[in-house]
């Protein structure tokens, strides 16, 4: 059994820590490195202990974290399947940004698959590979101005997640869309009915039709609100010009977000919360088993850098969306969803204190401090 040793390596203008936070979020490989990756797992980034399956090159192995040094290195160990042995990523602080190394510590074959892949030159073609995919797609990944890792642990995506209505033009992967979805559909729902359907509209003429349809509801809904003063009680905010620009913004450049979700709910799976013609009898019930999803959804893309926006603004358009993906009647849309990658970083958000709005047994008693 041969073992190999062998170091590539590239600079990527980016600060180390940006770096290794991209390696340590698992859930996001599928978005830059050359390899299929899935975490076997709950963690969304990784801990000593953790595990994850590759695929590349017809091969596939399980890799467990051995060691982490924070911003420094992320030492791995192929345990089981077509490749054995250590290797790991180092991060090296250089004045133009980092040294990114990708280091074979005596991986080894242990398949006869995976022997003839090494054999000869498929070694270097192996080595041209991280070059021309992991690398590039760490370049690619990192040295845009907006880019934002950050988000992989839940409570950083909870605390730093906000409506995004402005993307950038980069795709979301197939492997990422399926990540978002599959974690969406770990939500609770009442019967256990799990009654949602997700279409992701990423044709840009759907998304065009989709953008003239929502639109054309916008300004219906925007005429109902001047002509009722809807806002009256919150326009006087300092943030509510900048909102009313952005929501106006998304409603001419929707089609721009490179993905649309459309969220559905399946009446004819909520039982005694709908009747046979789909009218939804307990609307807070039903509600209740699809929106969990969505959150589910929006958290999921959170932490993977994706922003979004949970919108149903185009409700009095619901019948002319139906139509455009060829939803069948029983299918109620529930909320529109586009994601992308924000046009600016991520950061912590500014809401309500806790101790306004909780207490502990009876309203007006504080929580402990």
């Amino acid at each position: 059994m041969i073992a190999y040793f062998h170091v590539e390596e590239t600079v990527v203008r980016a600060p180390a820590p940006q770096c290794y936070d991209l390696v340590a979020a698992v859930r996001r490989h599928g978005e830059w490195w050359l390899a299929h990756s899935a975490a076997l797992g709950p963690e969304g980034v990784l801990r000593v202990g953790s595990r994850f399956s590759l695929e590349s090159s017809g091969l596939r192995w399980v890799a467990e974290v051995a060691r982490l040094d924070p911003y420094r290195r992320v030492s791995l160990h192929c345990v089981d399947g077509d490749l054995r042995g250590p290797l790991c990523w180092e991060f090296e602080p250089q004045r133009d940004g980092t040294r990114v190394r990708y280091v074979h510590r005596g991986v080894a074959a242990s398949s006869a698959a995976a022997e003839r892949l090494l054999a000869g030159d498929g070694f270097r073609r192996h080595a041209e590979a991280i070059h021309a995919e992991a690398f590039a797609g760490m370049r690619r990944s990192l040295e845009t101005p907006a880019a934002d890792i950050s988000g992989g642990d839940l409570f950083a995506a909870m605390h730093s997640q906000r409506a995004v209505r402005r993307f950038r033009t980069e795709p979301i992967s197939d492997a990422i869309l399926r990540e978002i979805l599959a974690a969406a559909v770990r939500a609770p729902s009442a019967r256990n009915s799990q009654p949602w359907v997700f279409v992701a509209v990423r044709d840009a003429a759907l998304k065009t039709a989709v953008r003239d349809h929502y639109r054309a509801a916008w300004r219906q809904a925007q005429a109902f609100t001047a002509q009722v003063d809807a806002d009256a009680d919150i326009k006087h905010r300092p943030d509510y010009a900048g909102m009313m620009r952005g929501v106006d913004r998304l409603a001419e450049h929707l089609d721009q977000a490179p993905l649309l979700m459309l969220c559905g709910l399946d009446t004819s799976l909520l039982g005694p919360m709908a009747d046979a013609q789909g009218n939804i009898r307990a609307p807070q019930s039903a509600y209740a088993s699809i929106f969990p999803a969505v959150q589910n959804l929006m958290l999921a893309a959170r932490g993977l850098g994706i922003g979004s926006t949970l919108t149903t603004v185009f409700q009095a358009a619901e019948g002319d969306l139906r139509r455009l993906v060829n939803l069948p009647d029983h299918i109620h849309i529930a909320a529109l969803v586009p994601l992308g990658y924000p046009h600016r970083p991520f950061r912590v958000t500014a809401r309500r204190p806790v101790d306004e709005i909780a207490f502990l047994d009876r309203w007006g008693t504080k929580l402990p401090a």
